[in-house]
Order: structure tokens, then sequence, then C-alpha cells
């Protein structure tokens, strides 16, 4: 069977049974021994569900076989269904774990606000579902505005029973995969995509129990301020999930402020058979910003069918200060089958035909209940599809803290591996342990509509001058498993060149351990320098002689030897403030800069370069012609004209030089008589006193 891909029944299946031969009509003979088993399918044709990279696909007529041997039948499918399903036949086999990102060069237009880009992109969600393509884009860059006239990708959060794998998925293309410890978790780093649809979480348990929930990812209301605009414009090739191109089109969409009640929004979407149109408002209102935008669509996926149809859009938002609540609800809906969004139509082109769907709803809801009371979240979300394929998932939770103590309750419904609905309990506790509270104490009881309950008590710590480490243990009991009990350990360690991270587990006989390590690699004038993950601005730094010093904004990043660090990330547009912490560089190395304020474009790597002296540090005395003392602050030179020093109080000439002996040229303004010079030598007394004159030889013993 093809990795990844699931085909299961349309029912579910029937547990093991048995017949009685003595309950039939006596003198009756009948061979029930096949329907004995775990399934009761027969061999045939049959319409059957199928999940591909735990994505739904749809349902297709697909054989049922029973292998020699088996005593099941088992689905089987051909180059025809998988071509549908758009698998790459030539990447099999092997399965790899390798997935293509998208490549593309950028310039920004500072005039514009705005961004070209050439290669792979995805247009704007603001108006339209996007779509990826390869091509040609221009689209607006609201960073590129103050800060007071100025993206979204939302918190994933949820509760492990046991060191379990989170995988989320968007139009199912990974987006990120991590192992998380037993209790809750949050995962805040998710790189805006640009493109607008539910986030699939998965969360795979120690014991391989696996649960399924959506994270709603809609657009916001499309309300600006009075004279904004966005806007894009885009043309090229439609990229499916595997990278292969599909039909050109070329679409634009302009949204514009008129004043402080009212913006308005347009667009529209081109391609041979496919004319798609959009038109909306949005309103600030005293009950919210409310975002309404109907679609239009005529489209001939085949010769032989001809669609068309509408659907509308609306979005609500309302916070309440005095109340602290904050609401959120979307809705799209199309009034037909006969309506496709651009995507659907480039797959229906391809052969692949999925039921589109009716609606997607989505409501949430926050408020703060007080001075000690805590924090109340509710949020439901819902799809159906013509079909009648759909659910509703649904998550309640309170938190709050009593003294250090910090504790949640939540409650909700989401789906198991098979798409059954699953409804879910979590008590959570955590405490900080310490006069640092760099340990923490965790604990989390679960249960189930299946009656899976679990239990788990973490312990977790952190070390190091910059909390460089982590690491922790874990105890689990899952009452439903077969081998209950599981323990589990971790350790991380975040340093300039990347992330590090180990965890081992045992439970029962079964004992696991995975490794992970992320990171960058930057190649530079200067040669190659190891870094962590990279944002989409960073800043590399050249600092010679600066070895071991941090970056003060991150500081688990370190001069290297060579003298280069890597600012790991930078923000686009707004003003960087970039400084060398000297602690920990060697006393022979004087920073002459401190710091640097950079403003990157989007995609830059600015090169900074901080001014350092190397040599020994010296304290020189010293005293112009006469007895009169040299003013303070005035700068001193080596004989070739390097800065080395400055003039301190009481005559000290405080020096930084690799030579032992030479001449100082000592100025403290432009004129001839504003300038005098010594000669010194390194080792004998210091307490000497060296004039400083237009030509001393005299040498400080």
């Amino acid at each position: 069977m093809l990795p990844g891909l699931l085909v299961l029944a349309a029912g579910s299946l029937a547990a093991p049974v048995e017949f009685d031969s003595r309950m039939l009509r006596q003198g009756t003979s009948s061979d029930l021994q096949r329907f004995e088993g775990a399934s009761v399918i027969p061999e045939g044709e049959v319409i059957l569900d199928v999940t591909l990279n735990q994505r739904w696909m749809g349902r297709y007529q697909i054989a049922l076989r029973t292998p020699p041997g088996a005593m099941q039948p088992t689905p089987c499918y051909g180059r025809e269904l998988l071509e549908a399903l758009g698998v790459d036949l030539l990447r099999l086999p092997p399965a790899t774990r390798y997935q293509r990102g998208m490549t593309s060069v950028r310039r920004d237009l500072p005039a514009l606000s705005a961004q070209l880009t050439l290669g792979d992109a995805a247009s704007s969600s603001d108006v339209f579902a996007a779509s990826a393509f390869r091509g040609l884009q221009l689209g607006s860059d609201e960073r590129m505005l103050p800060q007071s006239r100025r993206g979204y990708a939302p918190t994933v959060r949820g509760v492990a029973n046991s060191t379990a794998l989170v995988s989320i998925r968007h139009r199912g293309v990974l987006l990120h995969e991590s192992s998380v410890p037993p209790g809750p978790f949050e995962i805040d780093d998710l790189y805006p995509s640009g493109l607008s649809d539910d986030l699939e979480v998965t969360l795979k348990e120690a014991d391989g129990s696996v649960t399924v929930f959506s994270v709603p990812f809609q657009a916001a209301p499309l309300a600006l301020r009075p004279g904004a605009r966005r806007f894009d414009f885009a043309g090229g090739y439609w990229l499916d999930g595997f990278g292969r191109t599909g039909p050109a089109f070329g679409q634009g969409s302009w949204q514009q402020g008129l004043d402080d009640r009212l913006s308005v929004h347009g667009g529209l979407w081109v391609a041979e058979d496919y004319l798609g149109g959009a038109l909306g408002v949005a309103l600030n209102t005293a009950v919210g910003a409310v975002g309404l935008t109907a679609y239009h669509a005529d489209a001939a996926p085949s010769p032989e069918a001809d669609r068309r149809g509408q659907a509308m859009r609306l979005n609500w938002r309302q916070d309440l200060t005095d109340t602290a609540t904050r609401l959120e609800a979307s809705i799209s809906r199309s009034q037909s089958t006969g309506y496709l969004g651009f995507d659907q139509f480039a797959q229906a082109r391809r052969g692949r035909h999925s039921a589109p769907n009716h609606w997607r709803a989505s409501f949430s809801l926050d408020q703060a209940l007080g001075p000690g009371a805590g924090r109340l979240s509710f949020a439901v979300n819902g799809a159906r599809s013509w079909s009648g394929q759909g659910g509703t998932d649904y998550r309640l939770g309170y938190n709050n803290h009593f003294a250090a103590m910090a504790y949640g309750l939540n409650i909700g419904r989401q789906r198991s591996e098979h798409g059954q609905p699953l409804r879910t309990i979590a008590l959570t506790l955590s405490m900080p342990l310490g006069e640092r509270r760099r340990d923490l104490l965790s604990s989390a009881v679960s249960s189930d509509s299946r009656r899976h309950a679990s239990t788990s008590l973490r312990w977790s710590s952190r070390a190091g001058e910059q909390a460089q480490w982590g690491y922790g243990l874990a105890a689990q009991y899952q009452a439903a498993a077969a081998d209950p009990v599981g323990i589990d350990g971790n350790l991380r360690y975040r340093g300039s060149a990347g992330d590090l991270a180990v965890a081992l587990g045992s439970r029962g006989d079964q004992r696991h351990l995975a490794l992970g390590a992320r990171g960058a690699v930057v190649a530079h004038g200067g040669g190659v320098t190891a870094a962590p993950t990279l944002g989409e601005s960073f800043a590399i730094i050249h600092a010679p002689g600066a070895t071991a010093a941090r970056v003060r904004q991150q500081p688990q990043s370190r001069v290297d030897r060579r003298g280069y660090a890597v600012v790991p990330s930078l923000a686009p547009y707004s003003v960087n403030t970039v400084e060398i912490d000297p602690k920990g560089m060697p006393r022979t190395t004087e920073l002459l800069v401190a710091g640097h304020n950079v403003v990157p474009r989007a995609g830059a790597a600015p090169l900074l370069r901080f001014a350092t002296r190397a040599g020994d540090f010296h304290v020189l005395l010293a005293e112009r012609t006469g007895g009169e003392a040299l003013p303070f602050g005035a700068q001193v030179f080596d004989e070739t004209g390097n800065e080395v020093g400055v003039v301190g109080q009481g005559g000290q000439v405080q020096i930084r030089s690799q030579a032992r002996r030479g001449r100082l040229r000592i100025s403290w303004g432009g004129a001839e008589h504003q300038t005098c010079w010594v000669d010194f030598e390194v080792g004998r007394a210091a307490s000497a006193v060296a004039v400083c004159g237009p030509r001393s030889n005299q040498k400080i013993y």
C-alpha cells in the first residue's frame, strides 16, 4: 500500500463476531465462517473514502480483492487513481521526507509600498482564496508603512497525553512538525503562508493513537483606514501541492478605504474556460467590523461540463473593551454546486473532482472574567460539503492561577484518525520551582469518549547563563493502552550554530529515540557560518578578534573565531538595534563600536562591521613640555596613523597596542601646536613620566 494513502469504508468496520448455528432453524445448513472476521465487506467494486497524507480527498469506486493466503479483502488501486489524487508517480519508490519549498526572487518597490516577485509565490488571500503559482506578482506590503498604519498566522494549542508528534498541515502541505512533551503545548511560530484555509493538526501519541483537529485560518474583515489601499496582481501557471504546473491565469484584486466606516474591495480572475469575479464591502459599525464579499464564477472544467454559481463570505469581529471580550465569526457559503473556486477548477481540469463545500463557519470567544477570576475561551468550527461530508469541532477552556500555580480545564470535540467524533476533557496544572523559577512541575489528566484515560507528570528545567540548555523527565499512565506506563526524557541545546534535541522514551518492552537538529548555514565573503533558524531578514556581523562575544539581542548567537556571527532575525522596514556584549571576548581585543541601527529590506542580509582594536592594554604617564597636563580626551595614534587610545584623567595615556615599543602621536585639535609626540617602551618602570613634545625621544622608565 502506498505510504500516506489510507482507504476507509464509507461505514465503520464491524468488530469480530461469532454466529451460533444452533440458533438457525433445524435442518438449515449454511457456511457462516466468512462473516466471522473483523471485516464483513465482500469482494467487489465499492465506494470508499480516500485519505491522502491525512487529508480527505473524496469518495472513489475501488476494487476490494483478497490476496492469496489472506482472510480479508484489501483495497486495490492503480495508476489512474494515483494520478487523479495528484500523486507524483516519478517519485515512487522510495518514499522520502524531503519537501520542496517555493523558490523566487523579489524586489521591493518603496514608491508603491509593494513587492515584485518572480518565481513561486501565493496570490493574496484577502479577496479570493489564495492559489500557489509560478509567475509574476506585484502586491502591497504594509510593512513598508509606519507602525501606526500597518499579518497573521494562528497559534495552535492542544494537550498531549504523552511525548507526542505534532504535525500541522495546510491544504495537505506539511508546515510544521515537532515533538512535544506531555501536557499542554502551544505553537506560535508558524510562518504565514498567505493561503486561507483551516490548519489540520495531527497529534500522534507515544502509544500510536492519533487525534486530528482543525484550527480556523480565515482572513480578517477587510476594513482599511481612509485613503489606504491594498492591491495584488499576479499572472502565471497554477501549482499543485507537488509543485507541478497547471492552467495559466491572471488575477487582480484591489481594496480601498473610503472613510472611517466604509471600505470596498473587488477582483477579477481570468483563465481559459474560467472567469471569476468578486465584489464586497467592509463596515466598521457599533456592533463590530463586518466584511461581506460576493463571488460569481463561470467555469468549463471539461468540454461537456459548464458550471456557473455564486458564493458569499461573511466575516465579523468585535472587541468589547469594557468587558475584556473578543468575539470573532466567519462563514462562507456557496449557493449551488455550480460554483468553483480557481483551485477547484484547476483540479477538475486534471480529472480530480471533489465535492465543493456547501458551507464553512467558525466562531470564537475570549473572555477575561475579572481580577483573579481567570479567562474563558470557546471556539467552534464546522464545514459541510454538498455530498454531506463534514462535521463540527469545538473547544471550551478555562484558565486561571492560584498563587504561583496555574491550572486549566479544557473540554472539546475533535476527530479520531478515522474521522469519527471524539469528545475529550483535560485538566492541567503547572507550578514553577526555585528562586529563579527555571524549574517547572506540570501535570495533566485527560479522558475521551472512547474511555481512554491518561495521567502525566512532568518536570522540566533550564540551565546555562542564557538558559540555552533545557531538559526534562516525564511519566505517563494510559489506562486503555496495552503498556499503560511510560517514561520519557528530553534534552535540548540552543547554540549559535542552531538547535539540537534528543528525546528518549520507554513504554513496556518498547524503546524509542528521537534526534533533531535545526539551523541554517550562511555563506558570505568571509566564508561559511552556521546559525540558528533564519527569519525573512537577518544580519551578518563582522567583529575581528571579538571571539565568543554575544549578540545582545540574540544571546544564543556568538562571534566565532574568525570574527563572524549571524543575527537570525530582523524586522524588515523597521529600525533594528544590533549590539555586541563584550563579556567573554578576549582581553586583548577592544570594541570601538558597541552597536548599529539597521533598517533592512525584506529578505535582506546586511553586513554589519564592528570596528575593533587588537593588542595589550597599557597605561602610560605623560605630560606636555613645561609640566602642563595633556588634555583629557585627546586622541592617541601610532606611527602609521591608526588610533590606538585616548588620554584619560591625570595625564594617563591609555593605549591598546601589539607593539612593545614605538612612538605615539597625541592630538587634541587641528593646529600644529595641538599635537605632540612621545616615545614609549613597555616593561620598564611605569612610574616615570614622559614628556610629550614636538620631537620627544624620551622613554618611559
